[in-house]
């Protein structure tokens, strides 16, 4: 079986625990006979962190829809210049819907081989995330699900954090991709009320808990459930930077202020050890960098306090990073993944929100009272939280880890609604979708959209 999984962005560990947590769930219906064909935004660099030898089922691809078209931003004519090219990439990738030839000037060979994966493949999945928000400019993603529909390929949604879709035309281009797509699994329920009104089979789309809790390792876990570990002494942080935060550098100032006040807390209360690590970091290649803000959480503690503080500044894999953290007494978190791979061995969590998607996931676990929102956050709440949190640690771990148990059981649930579409093949529309999206882009000439953001998991 061949399953290309598109939209990923496997430098950043919280969406490469996306993707193995989509195999693994895919694998457990399938059996071990499935090549995933990674359609990710830097392959090369993917390719790099997730080497063959030690993921033999994973190849990686540049996604189609940056490696295809140019990006029209700036206008004049050089814009006028990309929208006939662009133009030009809708009619060969219609001509190669109808006639399987990929020999086009606008194709090079690592994407007549990318179209090749696509034209042999039994499923197209589109990751789980949160990437389809109106924070980013969606037009990448659209173009990505026109050239699936324009090859016949109609994907999967993979559990997704998305919407609300405020602008028309958002709406006007999602309602017809929702609808063709077989099956919809969403994060939460206000996820799935986001698009009630853009889908015309409601039954189709679920709410299944985020697909990374498929990793959970329910026998430790309920191992810590019988016996209270004792305390190490360690525990992680997670931080990031956030440019959407309630009142810009004033907000991330408090926020990090609040970082601060937390780690000193740790260290001077509690004897702590404590490390900062998140799963943006390490990969030079890469927009976002966490420890550049743990450094500047670190550079701004009392000298007693850094001396047991440290920024792990490396990058880690999912299972390296689950590993690491394993042992921690608890971990504060800002990145949700960071927060869920945490909870996937056992470790508890005092979560950092900063979009709506941490919030869901901390009343599924039992700490929402304990929830830290980045654009309300104060030193004073934080150290008030951390209080409550460390005084009642065992009553929140085993609230938590019984959570834990549920999400996981609800992530692999997924499995049965995957059952029922993963044997038939979406049918080949490409007659006339390739006409739209020309018509698409000769729209999209005189539109104005924000600028282009990375998915945040």
């Amino acid at each position: 079986m061949k399953v290309v999984i598109e939209n990923s962005v496997c430098l950043n560990t919280g969406d490469a625990a996306i993707l193995l947590a989509i195999r693994h769930i895919l694998r457990s219906i399938a059996g071990g006979d499935v090549q995933f064909l990674v359609f990710d935004s830097q392959p090369d660099v993917a390719a790099r962190l997730y080497p063959k030898k030690d993921y033999p089922d994973l190849e990686f691809h540049k996604l189609l829809s940056e490696s295809l078209f140019k990006d029209q931003r700036g206008g004049g004519i050089k814009g006028r210049l990309k929208s006939i090219y662009n133009r030009g990439v809708w009619r060969a990738l219609r001509r190669f819907a109808q006639t399987g030839g990929a020999g086009s000037v606008f194709f090079s060979q690592d994407d007549r081989r990318g179209l090749e994966a696509y034209a042999n493949a039994d499923l197209v999945v589109t990751t789980g995330g949160t990437y389809l928000v109106e924070n980013y400019d969606l037009e990448k993603r659209l173009n990505q699900f026109r050239i699936d529909a324009m090859l016949g390929k109609d994907p999967i949604f993979f559990t997704q954090s998305l919407g609300p879709f405020k602008k028309s035309y958002n709406r006007q281009e999602l309602g017809p991709i929702f609808d063709r797509a077989p099956l919809i699994l969403l994060r939460d329920e206000r996820s799935r009320n986001h698009i009630l009104d853009l889908v015309k089979d409601p039954g189709k789309c679920h709410v299944v808990a985020d697909a990374v809790f498929a990793l959970a390792d329910s026998d430790r876990i309920k191992k810590l459930l019988g016996t209270a570990p004792a305390p190490t002494g360690r525990v992680a942080i997670s931080v990031r930077h956030w440019s959407f935060v309630s009142d810009g550098e004033d907000g991330m100032r408090r926020y990090l202020d609040s970082i601060r006040e937390i780690a000193t807390i740790l260290v001077r209360d509690h004897a702590k050890e404590v490390t900062f690590v998140s799963t943006c970091q390490g990969v030079p290649e890469y927009a976002h960098d966490d420890a550049k803000t743990a450094r500047a959480v670190v550079g701004g503690l009392d000298p007693e306090i850094a001396k047991h503080v440290n920024v792990d500044a490396a990058f880690h894999t999912p299972d390296q990073l689950m590993s690491l953290v394993k042992d921690c007494d608890f971990v504060v978190a800002t990145r949700m993944h960071m927060m869920i791979m945490s909870l996937c061995v056992g470790t508890p969590v005092l979560p950092i929100a900063y979009e709506f998607k941490t919030k869901e996931v901390a009343k599924r676990i039992g700490v929402a009272d304990l929830l830290l929102d980045i654009d309300t956050v104060t030193p004073s709440e934080a150290a008030e939280k951390l209080g409550r949190f460390i005084g009642n640690l065992d009553h929140y771990r085993r609230a938590s880890l019984e959570a834990v148990l549920d999400e996981h059981a609800s992530a692999m649930s997924a499995t049965t609604q995957l059952s029922s579409v993963t044997g038939s093949r979406s049918p080949n529309v490409a007659g006339n979708v390739g006409k739209s999206g020309e018509q698409r882009l000769a729209r999209l000439r005189n539109s104005k959209h924000e600028s282009q953001g990375e998915p945040v998991i």
